[in-house]
């Protein structure tokens, strides 16, 4: 009998030893940690702040079975605070895989905007010039602004796509067109140009086509590039075209 009863104290006393060694190292995390944020924020601070959670709420609990210094108190807390961590994990987990297909839908939104974008500019490029594929700059740019707007970029990577299938091997020459105001400002216009065709080369960079591909080049012009009956007349005043060299 007192065999048994060594045994048992034993037991009771290596369990109340780890199950606070426990404890005690995750409200070590939790105290010289910054404040948790909120979300899976590659912290593991869900994790955290369950095992301190369950810790506390294990605590009381061991607590309505013994006395509040006793060994009932140091149990609950360590099973509490493993409870916790493993359910905030799970919970960092969910939110993680929300985000991600967040993420994928606004990513499969923009896709879809871009290519209704693409899907009108090809209809109407059948009915005006066929052999040439033009845009105007304002879906790629805003007002005279050198750098691509975010819709803008979304479309360039669809036609990084494009091309990445249809004219897998040839140079592409991006030419950025610009009507001539005459005076002092026609400087400015050249550099607007010149800067254009390099954003637009370095987005199809960024995108996956080669840069061996691609050339730049800025062109002044003295009337639109091209008129669209069913549109503003002036639109073409800046455009962008895609050359294809070798096809």
């Amino acid at each position: 009998m007192k065999d048994l009863y060594v045994f048992i104290s034993s037991a009771i006393s290596s369990m109340v030893s780890r199950a606070l060694v426990l404890s005690v190292f995750w409200i070590g995390i939790a105290g010289c940690s910054t404040k948790p944020v909120e979300g899976p924020d590659k912290t593991f601070s869900g994790g955290a702040v369950g095992a301190l959670e369950g810790a506390g709420a294990g605590a009381v609990t061991g607590a309505q079975f013994t006395a509040a210094t006793g060994p009932g108190v140091a149990i609950g807390a360590g099973f509490g605070a493993a409870m916790g961590l493993v359910h905030g994990a799970v919970r960092d987990g969910m939110e993680e895989s929300e985000m991600r297909l967040g993420r994928e839908i606004e990513t499969q939104r923009r896709r879809s905007a871009a290519q209704e974008v693409l899907a009108l500019h090809y209809k109407r490029r059948l009915e005006m010039h066929p052999t040439r594929d033009i845009y105007p700059a304002d879906i790629f740019f805003r007002g005279d602004s050198a750098k691509m707007c975010p819709s803008g970029v979304g479309i360039v990577r669809e036609l990084a796509h494009l091309n990445e299938f249809r004219l897998p091997y040839s140079r592409l020459v991006i030419v950025a067109y610009a009507k001539s105001i005459g005076g002092e400002e026609s400087s400015y216009i050249q550099h607007l140009t010149d800067r254009r065709s390099r954003e637009f080369v370095n987005q199809l960079v960024k995108a996956g086509v080669e840069p061996r591909r691609l050339e730049t080049r800025s062109v002044i012009v003295g009337a639109p590039v091209l008129i669209d009956p069913q549109d503003d007349p002036t639109r073409y005043n800046q455009a962008i075209e895609i050359v294809a060299i070798d096809r």
